[in-house]
């Protein structure tokens, strides 16, 4: 079973204690977490971080809202800690008229049954119009993605909100086609098992019946 677990750690920056890293490392370890997911993330948490990871299987992969890393203080990501990450991609979400970027991070993993897409975000706080947008741009892009979706975040937004209800109802919509096209996926793949099985079986048949008539053969030339 996949373990996905998510987080707003909370931008402290002026207050930071490295024991906060600490903690967010030792829960990973202890509950044996695959796929942690994290919002506020900035320098000083990050790096530490970085470090807790270094001996372990565990990689981060996310980059900062702005690329030039300027104003620290408010320079977060939203960073993917996981194991097995194939391919790893930060896109930008519309941000205007709110000053801060936001982004989203892309992570494709393997699973049991699989490859996933992974993505996490962080929406703006400061304008409903600026949300909306974003909260567009998300369907967007998980309309374009062709393997099984795991979405997460903080939207900051709340559950009786028409627009984010509008948004989930829109989600829903294109996880029955997803689930649909998955179920199709796996049909192609059992038939393409069963075909190589039965290959693998044929040639073995064959070869049985080759070694059988070399076997006559010396018994023929045994006998004369």
């Amino acid at each position: 079973m996949l373990k996905i677990a998510t987080f707003n750690i909370k931008n402290d920056y002026k207050l930071y204690d490295p024991e906060k890293a600490e903690t967010i490392y030792n829960f990973l370890v202890k509950e044996k977490i695959d796929i942690l997911c994290l919002q506020e993330v900035f320098d000083k948490c990050s790096n530490d971080l970085c470090k807790k990871i270094k001996d372990t299987e565990y990689n981060m992969y996310g980059k900062y809202r702005f690329r030039l890393h300027i104003l620290r203080t408010i320079n977060e990501k939203t960073p993917i800690i996981t194991e097995k990450a194939k391919t790893a991609k930060t896109m930008h979400l519309p941000h205007l008229p709110s000053p801060l970027k936001r982004v989203i991070t892309r992570v494709v993993t393997d699973t049991e049954d699989g490859k996933i897409a992974v993505y996490n975000t962080h929406l703006d706080f400061m304008y409903e119009f600026t949300k909306k947008r974003q909260l567009k741009r998300i369907i967007k892009i998980i309309k374009r993605e062709k393997l099984p979706v795991v979405l997460v975040g903080d939207f900051n937004a709340k559950t009786n909100k028409e627009f984010f209800n509008e948004f989930v109802d829109e989600l829903k919509k294109d996880i029955k086609g997803m689930e649909a096209r998955h179920e199709q996926h796996k049909e192609i793949r059992h038939e393409r098992h069963e075909e190589k099985k039965f290959a693998r079986e044929l040639k073995h048949e064959m070869k049985k019946e080759e070694h059988e008539k070399e076997r006559q053969g010396h018994k023929v030339e045994h006998e004369i």
